[in-house]
């Protein structure tokens, strides 16, 4: 273990903070912008939070790129729902170009949510925002798994997303909300431990300031985006940038 380049790790998140993550998020992460074009469609609130829950439960094993899929889910014309929300998203799963693989186990999550689903109001929405560790909790518990399952954090910060567009209102996400642990994640993190890699950054995000969800976003661009993003990011910010850069330095 290389202790100089944790603390240096940890000094380049702490330096960046929470609002830089926000900054990438909101701006550079195309994910938010289409969530934010939904939004703006549907103008039905409590209807596209459900919508972005069960999408982003079913985001894995893609058959396309993130950007691409959640791309597709925006452009259904959800506002012409008439039925059943989850009957409708289960027709528009099983059709989709992006999301092809285990469609089957896919949909049987989706029907899991349905007690819940039907319990979501506004207000139950608003709650839950404020107390993203319970959302978290009640949806590792619908599915059965451990609320640092990756699909779940996502999920976590899917709603998140959506949170701050419905409430208009930034709430930084929970320290207790673990990093999404995904293969280029554990390859990022075997640079700096050879430990347990959801306990590795929640120290770094104690020691830094930045939770976990948010170390993720700032991490996002130095995990396979580098080339896509480094422009925009640069024309934003250049404090930012070169900040994001020295991550990607690092290893």
């Amino acid at each position: 273990m290389d202790n100089n380049k944790i603390n240096i790790l940890k000094c380049v998140i702490r330096s960046l903070g929470i609002e830089s993550a926000r900054t990438i998020e909101e701006k550079i992460d195309l994910q938010y912008s289409y969530l934010r074009h939904l939004k703006e469609r549907l103008n039905n609130n409590v209807l596209f939070l459900k919508l972005i829950i069960l999408n982003a439960l079913v985001s894995y094993q893609l058959s396309t790129t993130g950007e691409n899929w959640w791309r597709e889910f925006s452009e259904y014309p959800w506002e012409d729902i008439s039925g059943s929300i989850l009957e409708e998203y289960v027709g528009f799963l099983s059709n989709s170009k992006g999301n092809r693989r285990f469609l089957e186990g896919k949909i049987k999550r989706i029907y899991r949510l349905k007690s819940l689903l039907n319990t979501l109001s506004f207000e139950k929405f608003k709650n839950y925002y404020n107390n993203m560790e319970t959302f978290r909790n009640s949806i590792a518990k619908i599915l059965n798994t451990k609320g640092s399952s990756k699909t779940v954090v996502f999920t976590v910060k899917i709603f998140g997303y959506g949170g701050r567009m419905v409430f208009n209102k930034f709430i930084p996400y929970p320290y207790s909300v673990e990093i999404p642990k995904d293969s280029r994640i554990e390859k990022y993190s075997t640079k700096f431990t050879k430990g347990d890699v959801l306990k590795f950054w929640n120290e770094v995000a104690r020691n830094s300031g930045v939770p976990p969800l948010h170390i993720d976003s700032l991490l996002w661009p130095a995990l396979g985006n580098w080339e896509k993003v480094k422009k925009p990011l640069k024309s934003l910010d250049t404090d930012i940038y070169q900040k994001v850069k020295m991550l990607i330095e690092l290893v």
